[in-house]
């Protein structure tokens, strides 16, 4: 037994053994998922070039169908569910909606984009005349600038966790804490956003899927990749291109993040929002009289802060994410860091649903010693290393300062979550031997399966997910029925109608609503 081993099983048995008979409890959650997907020529598989559809209602205002970065971007947002089933069950009626209402086109099933020429086949989302519409649009703007338009368009599954608070009452009196609720559940999320800080290599390494993608994704930049064929770069030992150096990342200017604290958090977020870095600041923030970016500082706003996981909190009218946040605490976790699975419609799958939950419930439910700037940045290094590299299984990887063969971290990582499989039940303790499984067995990762099929095909890398995009999505909305179509379509109609309020509503000056913005 490793010694890893030994101080996660301590660390979550304190925390069981406190519970005692309401560890049953620990079934009371809120799961939500957000997909990401371009919507593509159904014919070439190139990105489009048409609006948001307007059958789909407003992108500012649905609440369920919405777009990302791009106009193409689409995003697909669950409401909270108290199981896995229910959640993936409605991001599948949202896309088979979703589906019925394009026009010959279909979703890119993969992570990393189809092929694109040049940046200008990328068009900047845009979501009406109001302030709040043009500052969004503008902080896409912002990161073009910033990042390059191809980064943005990567694809991801967020997906969002929380106990009810049934669960944080037995817990806190179990525990005698003196604080309040809130108190007591933001200090339990940031337990969980230090370990998944630490231990949230296990993401890419038995869920990553974008091991491959077409070389015009780095046209005008270096491609220290290897190359598959002619036209398509991969991962030789890798899982995730969306994980690794040119997927997200906030690598230009730096600025410490700490999950040791709210206040602490919340001032390090604070700092980067209103603070100018020298390499933005040569982007004029005005020019001949049109805004290029919010502001020239670290983060235009907080969505900017890239990070595998981030403590939420629901934000009212008025109000922006870092006030919320000081205010009311934690409410719940978002996990950035799954792949699309192009294998399977709605991009993730039950098992995996069922591993990530197993995983964001130790984590809660495990004492995690505080983070050092220095080891929080180590963290995003390994994830990285097993996003690049991740079937070389014998290098090494340094957790909490120790060091360690891969193999055994994740043997390690997989032994902790074992008693909360128990809790949880039989399709629990399946999903986590399916990983086990696939650990001595890298042939089974989604993202090996997705190379091999790749490979056997003799297609490139656009043909063959081209082909996996027909297969998975052109007949996929033949099954939703009326009732549902109607009920989709009134949320597109109630979405168009509450725009039109809000655009006929009088507006500020933007210049006075951006200040606005940043009035903590």
């Amino acid at each position: 037994m490793s010694s890893l081993h030994q101080r996660l099983q301590t660390r979550l048995s304190e925390q069981l053994d406190l519970l005692q008979e309401d560890k049953t409890l620990l079934q009371e959650v809120n799961i939500g998922l957000e997909r990401e997907t371009l919507r593509v020529d159904a014919k070439n598989g190139r990105i489009s070039e048409k609006s948001h559809p307007k059958a789909l209602g407003s992108a500012l205002t649905n609440s369920h169908i919405t777009t990302d970065f791009a106009e193409p971007l689409l995003e697909f947002v669950t409401n909270p569910s108290s199981k896995p089933e229910a959640a993936l069950a409605e991001l599948c009626e949202i896309q088979r909606f979703t589906l019925s209402q394009l026009d010959n086109e279909l979703f890119w099933p993969n992570s990393m984009p189809p092929i694109i020429d040049s940046e200008d086949e990328i068009t900047i989302a845009h979501y009406g005349s109001s302030n709040d519409a043009k500052m969004k649009s503008l902080y896409r703007k912002g990161l073009s600038l910033r990042y390059g338009k191809m980064m943005q368009v990567i694809s991801g599954i967020h997906y969002n966790f929380s106990f009810k608070d049934t669960v944080f009452e037995a817990w806190k009196e179990a525990a005698q804490f003196n604080g309040s609720l809130q108190d007591f559940k933001t200090a339990r999320y940031l337990h969980a956003c230090r370990n998944v800080s630490r231990y949230g290599y296990i993401i890419p390494f038995f869920l990553g899927a974008s091991p491959v993608m077409d070389k015009s994704f780095l046209a005008d930049k270096e491609n220290t990749f290897e190359s598959l064929n002619e036209t398509d770069s991969y991962l030789s030992k890798g899982e995730s291109l969306r994980l690794s150096d040119i997927g997200y990342g906030n690598n230009k200017c730096h600025f410490d993040v700490s999950f040791n604290s709210i206040d602490t958090f919340v001032e390090n977020i604070h700092y980067a929002i209103t603070t100018p870095c020298n390499i933005f600041s040569q982007i004029p923030v005005i020019e001949n009289g049109e805004y290029n970016q919010i502001n020239n500082h670290i983060l235009q706003i907080e969505n900017e802060y890239y990070a595998s996981i981030r403590p939420k909190q629901i934000v009212k009218k008025g109000e922006n994410f870092l006030t919320a946040l000081k205010n009311r605490g934690i409410e719940y976790i978002e996990l950035r860091s799954i792949d699309i699975n192009p294998l399977i419609a709605e991009g993730i799958d039950l098992e995996s649903m069922r591993f990530i939950q197993l995983f964001l419930t130790a984590a809660l439910l495990t004492d995690a010693p505080e983070l050092s700037q220095k080891e929080y940045e180590h963290n995003q290094k390994n994830l990285k290393q097993v996003a690049k590299q991740g079937l070389s299984l014998t290098d090494v990887i340094v957790i909490e300062y120790e060091s360690m063969s891969l193999q055994t971290a994740l043997e390690a990582t997989l032994d902790w979550l074992s008693p909360i499989a128990i809790l949880l039940g039989s399709e629990y303790q399946k999903a986590l031997e399916s990983m086990r499984a696939k650990l001595h067995n890298p042939t089974l990762l989604p993202s090996q399966i997705v190379l091999n099929r790749l490979q056997e095909s003799g297609e490139r890398y656009q043909d063959f997910f081209l082909n996996q995009a027909q297969a998975l999505y052109q007949s996929n909305e033949s099954s939703l029925d009326p009732k549902t179509t109607e009920k989709y379509q009134q949320i597109a109609q109630e979405s168009l109608e509450k725009l039109a309020q809000l655009e006929a509503e009088p507006q500020i000056s933007f210049a006075e609503h951006l200040a606005n913005y940043f009035k903590f």
